[in-house]
């Protein structure tokens, strides 16, 4: 009777961690995809927003590639129910939450550092607008997309070579592209995106926090179970292997 109990938490267990694992699997699937379509996609853009921000889609997508191999050799040391393959795949689930709290501590408390940084950087990048093709390329999906114009807002253009050269701001400024948009600001000044991008960005983040941190809460939480579950499985093969 022992033994059949025995059995059925080892399924029971098991179960769990295979499901556990299959959600691992699917978040780095998604990771390197979003991380691929980023690099191919949103590349001018990333440069744009920052020079260090370029490699972004690759960082992304290398952690996507981590955690399908982690979670395929979880899967493989539950398939062989191997002690020592169950302890090195919980080890790396530890390491992976520890690097999570340390970037996520980092993250908070840099926040205002990081901001100041990518407003630097971005308004460096707008007095090379018409020099270099990536970054008018960029800057012009940058504005049209998130419907904003400069860094803190649209009178930075006119601190840039291509402001104080044509006393205008470029047409991805404009809400509704015109012949003359950007060109004539004190008759058109309505059809200008007033806000600056930098701040767009910050106030699209902090609309799309309590979203980031569920998904991050529940990717941890899922982690910690893990965690827990190897540490319950290792000792009911123990106690398999005892009754021997």
């Amino acid at each position: 009777m022992r033994r059949i109990t025995s059995r059925n938490k080892l399924a029971v267990i098991k179960t769990c961690l295979y499901s556990i694992d299959l959600f691992y699997w699917i978040t780095g699937v998604v990771l390197m995809c979003i991380g691929i379509s980023a690099q191919t996609k949103l590349r001018d853009t990333f440069v744009v927003i920052n020079e260090a921000s370029s490699g972004v889609p690759v960082i992304i997508t290398f952690v996507g590639v981590i955690i399908v191999s982690i979670s395929s050799f979880g899967a493989i040391a539950l398939m062989k129910s191997n002690h020592a393959m169950i302890k090195v795949f919980t080890g790396m689930l530890l390491i992976i939450i520890l690097i999570e709290i340390v970037v996520g501590i980092s993250a908070y408390a840099y926040r205002e550092k990081l901001h100041r940084n990518l407003l630097r950087s971005f308004l460096k990048t707008l007095d090379e607008y018409n020099l270099e093709s990536q970054i008018t390329r960029g800057v012009d999906d940058l504005q049209r997309n998130f419907q904003c114009c400069g860094a803190q807002n649209y009178t930075d253009w006119f601190n840039t070579t291509y402001g104080y050269l044509n006393s205008a701001v470029p047409s991805s400024c404009c809400k509704t592209v015109t012949r003359s948009c950007g060109r004539n600001l004190s008759k058109d000044a309505a059809n200008i995106n007033q806000e600056g991008c930098v701040e767009k960005l910050k106030k699209w983040t902090e609309d799309h926090i309590v979203f980031i941190g569920a998904v991050g809460i529940s990717i941890g939480f899922a982690q910690i179970l893990g965690v827990l579950l190897c540490y319950m499985l290792l000792r009911v093969l123990k106690e398999d292997y005892a009754n021997l």
